[in-house]
């Protein structure tokens, strides 16, 4: 997908839902933000999407005007809602979107077309994108949509927490953070009491990202009051700090870690928490924690680099700061660094500031400037407190990183060009400072060489919209300024290094006397930055004893400069004397009448106060009890009630009137950033075109030259192609003969072929048949083989067979010879077994004879016994009977 033509297409689309919004023209239009979506999603590059070029400023617009329409559909409107969230994750788009396209108004009234279901997705996306707008930025108070927007977020506080919560609490302290207006307007609420209980109460809760937010409006809104100095006491205070610093090491995102520092960089301004700071005895210990963050990526980077600053904004806690990150063990060995470059994750806090300064900007944002400011700083301490003995500085490592960011930029979009100029000019602050020590600045002037100084000024020299108009009186880029403050301290480390470095000190003369230097000086010296300033007199105390410095130019510059800001301030002040009330005519008629039918711009600019002379001398004379003839007490009253009536119905109509130019400004500032952007795109463009018209005009010339040549080169291939006719009609003959030989020899080809064909086709088939009977011979061996190894074993077979027949032959014979002599013995055993069977009868008929004869005297024998058991039975009674 290119996105130009994404872009392009949501232009055209918007322009087509705008004039009619039929139903396909709102899918065209829903599928273009769908593309859009799909191009900015996390992680994606969005450099095509420069908020000072036309073609996305028109985006912009589009994608506001569609939210704007009430009547828009509530899905065309959730893709609008989530596209411009995507969007709003970058800086720059971030801030034109606030500034340029007033889109936290826009969102605000959208809101309240919306509160009718807050738990809708709409409201939820709606509310981030407003917290994301409202971030760092400046919102504009009093007017209606404001109160409104902040009736719906404490209503949604003060209710039972829900998916709402935390996001009203998060655009509520972003609206509170540095804006009076709002602080006073939330103070001055009925509920703030309970504002300030349920605020209170939220502050142990479970969520992180609550109990930050609840802080963060708390510290804002009763910091400085009675009710603050409670909850910030000196007991609280430090749980307080301890809360925030748990918060910052564990914390759930990296968003609530970077709401979480911007919370304590705000309550670092107030002089009562520094002293706390101070003086807090756990400090050290989570100081040494947070500085392990340095680490992560690059958003929790950047905000602990922030914090960082803030704490040696402190005196006191500089040069805590500095020892936490140089007095390290690990530091004291001189190769600890030279592998850990090489990693992917650099785990020392002072090798990781070091290897996040010398990033890139153009993928690490802002952290590579807070990390040159951070080392400033040390560097400023270890200097200024003598601690270079007693810690381990490390300008080994320091030095050449700062040295190899002295390259000029090769971008051509401005912003990238800007933060690159600063980057540069703060490793020259990183320079400029270790120069303060004369062994450091050793180091430096062995790194530094004059052609890396003459190579920065001159790019700034070509490339430099200051520098390449001479006696203009605007920066039209924005990184210009940049570049101003990048030569500056070029020429302020040249001075400082010249009698080390060889040559320096000639080349640094020479540039204080080039003309092209003069643009820079002179719009330095008409600044209204402090150090600029006096940088530049300190740079022109050198240049002015040299004999050919351009001292009347500068003086013409520097005249043209304050006739430039003259005239600024004279069309300042006819704007702020125009009357408020002229443009008002349009708006009522009723509002440019007064009383005496005198014109309502002047009873706004002078009317008014000679009213209220009228009336409060009325009131003296009543007071002071003079007499007043002909006129009651009841009609002064009237008179008195009615002028009041007339004053508050103009109060209102002003108010009104107020509010619409307010509304007619922000459109007028929107139109006006558009013509700019379109001015500086027709002048980029105009600028490329002239480019491309004397590059065109330097290929005509060349084109002119070459078809002279070309003339020439062609009469003199006419003569040649006369003589080269005589020889082609030769070659034609000849050609003629050639074709016929050529026939003749193809036919004979034709016939080779054929009959090189032939014979081939027959070697193939002789060989064909040479490699069958070669096959059918072996197969015949083969077979003759097999036959007589078979009639071996069938022969061999029969010979066991036969002898095997034999054997059993006599076996039978002398089965048979045992079967008759069987035969002869069991007749004889048979005749036997008859004899015996008889004598057995005879035995058993004996047997049978005397058993029954001994079974008869067995009976004998037991009548007998009987008769003796009763004889002794008797004699054995008789005896007891005589005992007895």
């Amino acid at each position: 997908m290119d996105p130009t033509s994404c872009m392009k297409g949501l232009v055209m689309a918007g322009s087509q839902f705008r004039n009619n919004r039929s139903d396909a023209n709102i899918l065209q239009l829903q599928r273009q933000i769908e593309l859009m979506i799909s191009l900015t999603m996390k992680g994606r590059s969005v450099k095509f999407f420069n908020p000072q070029q036309i073609l996305p400023m028109e985006c912009l617009s589009c994608l506001c005007d569609v939210i704007e329409d009430h009547h828009t559909p509530a899905a065309l409107s959730h893709k609008t809602i989530v596209l411009l969230n995507n969007l709003a994750s970058y800086p720059d788009i971030r801030d034109a979107m606030h500034t340029t396209f007033n889109f936290t108004s826009s969102l605000a009234i959208f809101l309240q077309y919306h509160t009718q279901s807050p738990g809708e997705p709409l409201v939820l996306q709606t509310l981030q994108l407003l917290q994301k707008l409202t971030y760092k930025s400046k919102v504009s108070y009093p007017n209606s949509y404001m109160e409104e927007l902040i009736r719906f977020l404490i209503s949604h506080v003060l209710a039972h927490e829900s998916d709402l919560t935390a996001l009203c609490l998060g655009l509520l302290a972003n609206l509170c953070k540095n804006n009076l207006s709002i602080q006073a307007h939330v103070k001055a609420l009925e509920n703030v009491k309970s504002i300030y209980r349920t605020l209170i109460a939220y502050v142990s809760h479970s969520n992180q990202s609550i109990v930050v937010y609840s802080f963060s409006i708390l510290s804002n809104l009763c910091l400085n009051e009675e009710i603050g100095e409670k909850v910030f006491n000196a007991k609280n205070i430090y749980q307080t700090f301890q809360l925030i610093f748990n918060i910052i090491v564990n914390g759930d995102s990296s968003h609530v870690r970077g709401f979480t520092c911007d919370l304590f960089i705000g309550l670092l301004k107030s002089p009562k928490i520094q002293q706390s700071v101070v003086i807090y005895e756990h400090f050290e210990a989570c100081l040494m924690q947070v500085l392990h963050l340095i680490t992560m990526d690059t958003e929790s980077a950047t905000k602990i680099f922030e914090l960082l600053l803030s704490f040696c904004s402190v005196n006191g806690l500089r040069c805590t700061v500095c020892r936490a990150l140089l007095n390290t063990p690990s530091l004291q060995d001189p190769d600890r660094y030279q592998p850990q470059i090489h990693q992917r994750q650099i785990t020392e806090p002072f090798f990781a500031l070091v290897h996040w300064a010398g990033q890139s900007v153009e993928t690490h944002d802002q952290a590579p400037l807070f990390a040159l400011d951070l080392l400033k700083e040390i560097f400023e301490e270890v200097i200024d407190s003598g601690l270079s003995a007693q810690l381990s500085p490390r300008t080994d490592v320091v030095v050449p990183m700062a040295v190899e960011q002295l390259t000029p930029p090769c971008d051509t979009d401005g912003s990238v060009l800007k933060l690159k100029c600063l980057k540069t000019v703060k490793a020259l602050d990183v320079l400029l400072v270790l120069c303060n020590d004369e062994a450091m600045k050793l180091q430096v002037a062995e790194a530094v060489d004059t052609k890396v100084c003459s190579t920065l000024l001159e790019h700034q020299y070509q490339h430099n919209r200051l520098g390449m108009t001479t006696g203009h009186c605007g920066i039209e880029e924005d990184w210009s300024e940049a570049g101003v403050d990048l030569v500056l301290h070029t020429l302020e480390l040249m001075s400082r290094i010249k009698t080390y470095v060889a040559n320096m000190d000639m080349m640094f003369y020479e540039t204080l006397q080039d003309q092209r230097l003069v643009a820079f000086l002179a719009f330095s010296l008409t600044n209204d930055t402090r150090a600029r300033v006096q940088l530049a007199l300190r740079l022109l105390n050198q240049a002015l004893p040299l004999p050919e410095f351009p001292a009347i130019m500068l003086g013409d510059s520097i005249a043209a400069y304050n006739a430039k800001q003259a005239t600024e301030r004279k069309v300042l002040n006819i704007g702020s004397t125009e009357p408020p009330g002229s443009p008002g005519k349009l708006h009522s008629g009723k509002a440019s009448v007064n009383y005496n039918g005198t014109d309502g711009g002047k009873a706004r600019g002078k009317g008014s106060p000679q009213r209220e002379g009228s009336v409060d001398t009325l009131i003296d004379r009543m007071n002071s009890g003079l007499e007043i003839k002909d006129v009651k007490a009841s009609e002064i009253m009237d008179l008195y009630e009615h002028k009041l009536a007339s004053l508050a119905t103009k109060e209102s109509h002003l108010q009104d009137l107020l509010e619409a130019k307010q509304l007619a400004l922000a459109q007028a500032d929107r139109l006006i950033a558009q013509y700019k952007s379109r001015r500086a795109q027709s002048e980029a463009e105009a600028r490329k075109l002239a480019s491309m018209l004397q590059e065109s005009e330097r290929r005509s010339e060349s084109y002119r030259d070459q078809i002279n040549e070309l003339r020439l080169d062609k009469e003199r291939q006419a003569e040649d192609m006369e003589q080269l006719v005589g020889q082609n009609s030769k070659l034609q003959a000849i050609a003629e003969e050639y074709e016929q030989l050529q026939a003749a020899y193809t036919e004979q080809i034709q016939r080779v072929e054929a009959l090189q064909r032939s014979v081939n086709a027959h070697m193939d088939e002789q060989k064909s048949l040479r490699e069958m009977n070669e096959m059918l011979r072996r197969h015949n061996e083969s077979l003759k083989n097999q036959i007589e190894d078979e009639k071996k074993r069938l022969t061999k077979q029969l010979k066991d067979k036969e002898v095997k027949l034999t054997e059993e032959k006599d076996k039978v014979r002398t089965l048979e010879h045992e079967k008759e002599d069987l035969e002869t013995a069991v007749d004889k055993y048979r005749n036997e077994l008859t004899k015996l069977e008889q004598v057995k009868k005879e035995t058993v008929k004996k047997y049978e004879a005397s058993i029954a004869e001994k079974d008869a005297l067995i009976k004998t024998q037991k009548a007998e016994l009987d008769k003796n058991a009763q004889i002794v039975a008797m004699i054995h009674n008789i005896s007891a009977g005589v005992k007895s």
